[in-house]
């Protein structure tokens, strides 16, 4: 078996392990029934509320599928693939969207690519935790980054925590 038809195995794996984690992390209850979305990771100097509120506007266009319909397409990047990431895109008691995010080694530097030309790809599992439980062991809703009234409620909740905002 070649590396890159390894790569599902791997994939798969890594699913369930991010399944775990977030179960582990979330108080949401949700399936184990997994459909997929992909995107490419790119260069970008826009703030983090920005780079979220488009990747959401992007990937819901997206239809989920099946991890072996994405495969075909990872295949053909295997060689330049430097960076695969699965996070958790949505979350429901029917199905579980998991987005692979990946990084190619054509996107890094010349010095540093030759460095790792004939290296496999880094394979995370990664879940987006809510800055206002990041240094607490609490549970918080794994749809979090995508209900804007959550995100400004723990921002006021952080501000008046820390002193930046008085009643």
């Amino acid at each position: 078996m070649t590396a890159s038809t390894n790569l599902e195995s791997k994939i798969q794996s890594a699913s369930q392990t991010l399944l775990k984690m977030a179960k582990d992390s979330t108080w949401n209850k949700f399936s184990n029934n997994v459909k997929f979305i992909i995107k490419e990771i790119k260069d970008n100097s826009d703030d983090f509320n920005k780079q979220r509120l488009d990747r959401k506007i992007e990937n819901d266009k997206k239809t989920p599928v099946n991890l072996n319909e994405i495969m075909p397409f990872l295949h053909s990047l295997y060689e330049d693939l430097y960076d695969i990431n699965l996070y958790i895109y949505e979350a429901s008691t029917k199905m579980t969207i998991i987005e692979i995010q990946y990084y190619l080694k054509s996107s890094l530097s010349e010095d540093y690519r030759l460095e790792i030309i004939n290296n496999p790809p880094m394979l995370h599992c990664k879940i987006a935790m809510p800055l206002c439980l990041s240094h607490k062991n609490k549970k918080f809703d794994i749809n979090w980054e995508y209900r804007p009234y959550l995100i400004r409620l723990g921002v006021l909740w952080m501000k008046i925590k820390f002193g930046l905002f008085k009643i």
